[in-house]
This record gives structure tokens, sequence and C-alpha cells, in this order.
């Protein structure tokens, strides 16, 4: 499934996006450790998660709207913050920071919906007392996963940038790769088509021999 996964994509999103996207989000990554470390602990540690959300949230939108895609940061339900979201044929991106040692990714009413159109990857096991549920026939939900590297180790770059397919109750994933095997994927080598001469020499050969 996952190269199929992987094709899906690829045929669907420009290279540009994620390319884009990575250097934006790492750059806001480092911006964020540079304010961070004005601050002592336990400010710095909470100034710093603060600093990433919304500025990786802003590099996924700045990075799709170069590559010709369509952004929005929209009001989560109850309001109180904001998530951003991107759309591109019919695949729908997210985003979200892990911790290094966990790649689960937070619950949360917007995550789920853009995991929802996952359904059709998963097996589904009837029941006779209820309604089967109405399973997509298209659509892709992702999400763009930042890996926050261990408390140990230097903060000012992610540990990892992934694109994620994940599970409709958010617990695995479809697909759990980094940005740099997606775009790999792009550049497959072309086959060359090397024409064979052997025939046309060999019928000139007996021409002549007539």
């Amino acid at each position: 499934m996952k190269i199929n996964l992987i094709q899906y994509i690829i045929k669907r999103i420009p290279s540009s996006f994620f390319i884009r996207a990575v250097e934006l989000m790492e750059s806001e990554y480092f911006e964020a450790h540079q304010v961070a470390e004005r601050y002592e602990e336990p400010e710095r540690y909470r100034v710093r998660g603060q600093l990433r959300h919304y500025g990786l949230n802003r590099a996924l939108r700045a990075g799709a709207s170069e590559a010709g895609l369509v952004s929005k940061s929209l009001h989560t339900s109850p309001k109180g913050d904001r998530y951003s979201i991107v759309i591109a044929d019919d695949i729908h991106f997210g985003r979200v920071s892990v911790p290094f040692h966990c790649n689960r990714a937070r619950p949360s009413k917007y995550r789920y919906a853009i995991a929802n159109v996952n359904s059709r990857f998963e097996s589904t096991n009837g029941s006779l007392f209820e309604e089967p549920a109405v399973i997509p026939s298209d659509g892709m939900g992702c999400l763009i996963v930042t890996v926050n590297p261990p408390r140990f180790e230097p903060q000012s770059v992610p540990s990892n940038i992934i694109v994620g397919v994940p599970y409709t109750n958010l617990r695995g994933w479809h697909l759990f790769e980094p940005i740099s095997t997606i775009l790999a994927a792009y550049n497959k080598p072309t086959e060359i088509n090397v024409p064979d001469l052997a025939w046309v020499k060999l019928k000139k050969q007996l021409d002549d021999c007539e």
C-alpha cells in the first residue's frame, strides 16, 4: 500500500510544495529556538512550543500558496485557537508535531476530520444491528509531521519532517515517510528506449547480397 499511497500523492501535489514547506518549516523552527533562548526555564520550554506551533502553521500555508495550492486558517470548535489546512486536488493536509519517542498524532476534532477520509483504506467489520458507514470513494487526508528532538539534543532543527496518512482513529499510520522519500519518488530515472538497429543493418546486408 505504501507505494500506491506515495504515487497517489505525487500525481496530485507539485514537488515544489514539499520543497518549500520544508525550507520554511526549518526556518520557523530555528527562529522559535532563537527567541525562546531569551527566556529561562521553565518559561523557555513553553515559549518554544508556542512559537513552533504558530510558526509551523504559517510555514505550511506559505509553502502551499507559493506552490499554487489553496490554504486556509480555520477556527477550532469551540473557538479558542486556529489550525491550518491545505487543499490540493482531493488531498487535504493538516499539521502536527510529535515527540521523538512517540509518533501518534494528538487527537483533535479537525485531525479526526482529516483522517476520516482515509476510512476507505481500512477494513470494516459489518454489524447486523447498525447501518453500514458511508465510506468515501476517493480523497486522502494527510498530516505534515514535525518530529521534535529529545530535550537533551539541540532544539534549533526538527529531528525529521514526515508525510503521514493517519488511521481514522489517529492511533497509527497507513503511510509515515520522510518528505525526502516522497521527493525521491518524483525523480525516478526515466527509461530510455534505444532503437534496435541490428535488424536494420541485417536487412541492408541482405539487400546488398541480392
